[in-house]
């Protein structure tokens, strides 16, 4: 295997051959997933499924998430190379804004049914009256120079919650939480 220039052999198969590693009766694919077949019942619910998910106590729905022009996912252990928006701004609506009582730059209180967490507020008109984001990217504690550790942003996994997510990827619906969000002071 060293000497040779282009590897080894380690199998001979003919085309003919293929359907033979197929394990079922007949050599077919079988299409159902049973998994997948237990959600078409629930195909029959959609017209008892809530089209909102928003209640009086969570009245706003969080992107947990947003990705940004300087966000990234974890892999990056220092936050020198952030440009702007260092900490991970909460961005709502100037509609959210106005009712909720929150000053840009100020800071603010999301609460979901999973957590709480702090954020400045970044007033947006991109956002629509009842939705806010947050970028990905953060939560990471970091070390300091005096050998602590700083966390920069929200930990986004402490506001989401793991029941609230797609029944076969386990993946939680991290643009659609709802959260409140309150004005704390400055």
């Amino acid at each position: 295997m060293l000497e040779g220039r282009s590897g080894i052999t380690f199998t001979e198969d003919e085309y003919a051959d293929a359907w033979n590693y197929v394990p079922h009766p007949g050599h077919r694919i079988p299409l159902p997933i049973p998994e997948l077949l237990g959600l078409l019942g629930l195909l029959a619910d959609l017209d008892s499924t809530p089209a909102v998910h928003t209640t009086k106590d969570f009245p706003i729905v969080l992107a947990a998430g947003q990705r940004r022009a300087f966000t990234a996912n974890t892999i990056f252990r220092d936050n020198a190379w952030r440009k702007r928006d260092s900490q991970g701004a909460l961005r709502v609506s100037p509609h959210d804004a106005e009712q909720l009582g929150l000053s840009d730059g100020a800071p603010a209180r999301i609460t979901t049914s999973r957590g709480t967490a702090q954020a400045l507020v970044e007033i947006d008109d991109r956002l629509q009256p009842g939705h806010a984001a947050l970028p990905n990217g953060f939560g990471l504690d970091l070390p300091t120079e005096d050998g602590g550790t700083e966390r920069t942003g929200v930990a986004l996994n402490t506001l989401t919650d793991r029941a609230w997510r797609d029944p076969i990827a386990g993946t939680p619906w991290h643009k659609h939480v709802p959260a409140r969000i309150e004005p704390l002071p400055a």
